[in-house]
């Protein structure tokens, strides 16, 4: 079992006992990991029906269930960028490869720019924090505009191939050989397979996947707090649909408070320290589309007369 972290400033005042559960949770169950199959057939699923039933709102419906599998694969990966799909850390490396490959991700690129995000949340060495390049709320409006419609595109440069040029000794091996691997499958896919049978079973999700990503990504971080890991973060409860294809990384306060916490278990987490949360300030949405209103109010209001005045934030309602 991993460490407890010490609980966040605004969380001091957290029973003993509570936790000790939070400590529970930390416990991995490799059984979960069956979702990383759940996934794959129901992509494989999806992927059967769009091509033999040629009607487009059954295929609009297919390409959004194998996005959304695209976009639960790296989350999944995601946990094995924080080691806990898998105790074996043989095993934990090449699953959370394989659940990034269909989005062309390198575990371990991913890992390499993904935990300065965790170790600097929104503050100067934050790789993802946009308020670093601009704290003028017309231009944020305009960046996250950018970020809704090709977000994920634009961060492939703190995820993708150039973070071997970021590390050193071992771990840029590992980039170079996984992306090595990664371009190899690709090429004999498009060599092998017609292209219009890989635009519908991987090329029109992928692109459904990463618009997911890009709202995932606005929702975890934008306009929070700053110098507190309880305000700095997002979670938005959603539904269980959701929940089951983001394997619950909704919960992303939680996920930010207790990384070694696995997927599974953010829910509980969430449960446990509810009340301490709320007490703290953290902002807890009801939905995806609530929050996407009400970042749509603030981008209209910074385009309008004050916009540069705006309060960098939004109360969830």
């Amino acid at each position: 079992m991993t460490a407890l972290p010490a609980p966040p400033r605004s969380l001091r005042g957290i029973p003993r006992e509570r936790r000790a559960l939070v400590r529970e949770l930390q416990q991995l169950d490799p059984r979960r990991t069956a979702r990383v199959l759940v996934f794959f057939a129901i992509w494989t699923g999806a992927a059967l029906v769009a091509v033999r039933v040629p009607v487009l709102g059954v295929r609009l419906v297919c390409y959004f269930l194998m996005g959304a599998t695209i976009q639960g694969l790296v989350i999944l990966m995601h946990e094995g960028v924080h080691r806990i799909l898998f105790r074996d850390p043989l095993l934990n490396r090449w699953v959370a490869f394989a659940c990034g490959l269909p989005a062309f991700l390198s575990v371990t690129a991913y890992r390499v720019g993904h935990l300065p995000h965790h170790r600097h949340e929104r503050g100067a060495g934050d790789p993802d924090e946009l308020e670093n390049f601009t704290r003028d709320p017309r231009a944020l409006a305009g960046l996250f505009c950018l970020i809704f419609l090709f977000g994920d595109f634009f961060g492939l440069y703190r995820v993708g191939p150039l973070n071997a040029w970021r590390t050193s000794g071992r771990e840029r091996r590992d980039v170079l050989v996984e992306y090595g691997i990664i371009a190899g499958v690709f090429a004999a896919a498009f060599a092998l397979v017609p292209i219009d049978l890989l635009l519908h079973v991987w090329v029109f999700p992928a692109l459904v996947a990463r618009q997911l990503t890009n709202v995932r990504t606005l929702a975890e971080h934008v306009l929070t707090g700053h110098g507190d890991r309880v305000t700095a973060t997002r979670t938005v409860t959603s539904n269980r649909f959701v929940s089951f294809f983001m394997c619950n990384l909704n919960y992303h306060t939680a996920h930010h408070l207790y990384p070694g916490v696995p997927w599974y278990n953010l829910p509980r987490l969430h449960r446990l320290l509810d009340s301490e949360l709320r007490l703290a300030g953290a902002q807890v949405y009801p939905s995806y589309s609530r929050f996407l209103m009400d970042l749509g109010r603030f981008v209209l209001r910074a385009a309008g007369p004050g916009g540069r005045a705006l309060p960098l934030s939004l109360t969830a309602s």
